[in-house]
């Protein structure tokens, strides 16, 4: 009987103690609910809060990216970098005003390459070469407007002669006229000798016009003889201006050898393609303490800074070969300047104009077929033949070397610049 009632009473409590864990067990849930909930809320607020971070950041681009295709006003599209499409998953960019950064840098380029200018890196370095491009127009504009205005005043001065000859030749009519007034207030006196002095007034007066008209005809053939002669000397200042900036003297360098070593043919000079250098060239090497030719170097290879050469023909290869300090001389190189040469005369084989032409215009240099303003540099060669083809006329005679002569270009033997040729 008594074992009945403690296991009667046992039954309840176990059903107790199993509510009570079961009732602990939801309220643990509910509280590790609760917390979840309290985190995800939070986590919800930070998200929301980065994407409207986000947001304001796109508004800043794309405001960004309008205000910048604004100023360029060179509409276009970006599809990403170029081979790396697949990295961007399809995604395209709408912004309004879209620039693609290679339009720009083409844009920037054709305007460096119609202005005439080098490559340049950046707006900045971009603008900076045009605005020094335009303000050398601008001084070569104001020394051409001095020398018009110097011809101008020239002008002036043969206008005021020519106003006071008019003046003279008038005043001379006017005693004319006064003379015939004085021979006709005599016709009263003597019939005949009036018809005489009328003869010869009438006579004189037509000498007079014809010597009027003659000497107006000689102002008016002055006048244009002037202006063809001003013209001309604007053309010729046109070309000094241009000249100048070659101009060097001959004991002056165009560069120097940077490393050279006894017995090794080859060698480095201090010119390169910054300094408009091509191969081909040839240079006559000198000491700095010596104005003879120790030997000659061929330019075999052009890099940025430098330039690799060929040495060959030195008087003495084995006690005075090349060495580094060593300078350099070619008569039609100038670092960093392109010349404009005319072949003037007769031209025969090796050195036919052709071949010499190429040459030429291999070393950087500009040839043209007349002789005019703008020519830097003549290369005169032997006498032409005559039409009749039996002798020869003297190419110091032609007309072509006086107009060379009147402008004041430099000139040059093909002899005395043979060695500088490898054709």
């Amino acid at each position: 009987m008594h074992n009945r009632q403690t296991g009667a009473a046992h039954v309840p409590m176990m059903f107790f103690l199993l509510i009570l864990v079961l009732f602990l067990g939801a309220t643990g849930f509910a509280f590790m609910t609760n917390t979840r909930n309290s985190e995800l809320i939070v986590e919800r607020n930070a998200a929301r809060a980065d994407a409207e971070t986000a947001r304001k950041r796109e508004l800043l681009i794309e405001h960004y990216v309008t205000d910048v295709g604004n100023v360029l006003q060179k509409p276009g599209a970006y599809t990403g970098r170029d081979g790396q499409e697949g990295i961007y998953g399809g995604a395209a960019i709408t912004y309004p005003g879209i620039v693609k950064p290679s339009d720009v840098r083409a844009a920037m380029d054709a305007a460096l390459g119609a202005a005439g200018l080098s490559a340049a890196s950046g707006l900045e370095n971009v603008l900076g070469s045009m605005v020094t491009k335009i303000g050398q127009l601008n001084q070569r504009v104001k020394d051409i407007e001095a020398e018009r205005d110097k011809a101008l005043a020239e002008k002036g001065e043969v206008d005021r002669k020519f106003q006071a000859a008019t003046t003279d030749a008038s005043s001379k009519a006017r005693e004319f006229g006064q003379n015939l007034d004085q021979a006709r207030s005599d016709y009263e006196s003597s019939k005949q000798d009036k018809d005489n002095r009328i003869a010869q007034g009438n006579e004189s007066l037509r000498a007079k016009q014809d010597e009027l008209a003659t000497e107006k005809e000689r102002a008016a053939t002055k006048e244009k003889e002037l202006n063809q002669e001003i013209a001309k000397h604007q053309m010729q200042n046109s070309a000094l201006i241009a000249r100048e900036t070659l101009r060097k003297t001959v004991d002056v360098s165009d560069g120097v050898i940077v490393a050279a070593r006894a017995g090794v043919p080859t060698a480095f000079i201090s010119l390169g393609r910054k300094d408009l250098l091509q191969p081909g060239t040839v240079f006559r090497v000198k000491s700095p303490s010596s104005s003879k030719v120790k030997g000659y170097a061929q330019v075999t290879r052009v890099e940025d800074v430098r330039a690799e050469v060929a040495l060959m023909d030195f008087a003495d290869p084995i006690g005075d070969f090349a060495r580094d300090g060593d300078q350099i001389f070619n008569d039609f190189y100038s670092p960093r300047v392109t010349r404009t040469i005319y072949l003037m005369g007769r031209f025969s084989a090796p050195y036919n104009k052709p071949e010499l032409t190429n040459l030429l215009k291999r070393l950087g240099n500009n040839v043209v077929d007349k002789m005019a303003p703008g020519v830097d540099t003549v290369i005169l060669g032997g006498d032409p033949v005559n039409e009749a083809g039996d002798g020869f006329n003297s190419v110091m005679e032609s007309a072509e070397f006086k107009l060379a002569s009147e402008l004041r270009v430099e000139f040059a033997y093909l002899s005395s610049i043979r060695d500088l040729i490898k054709l």
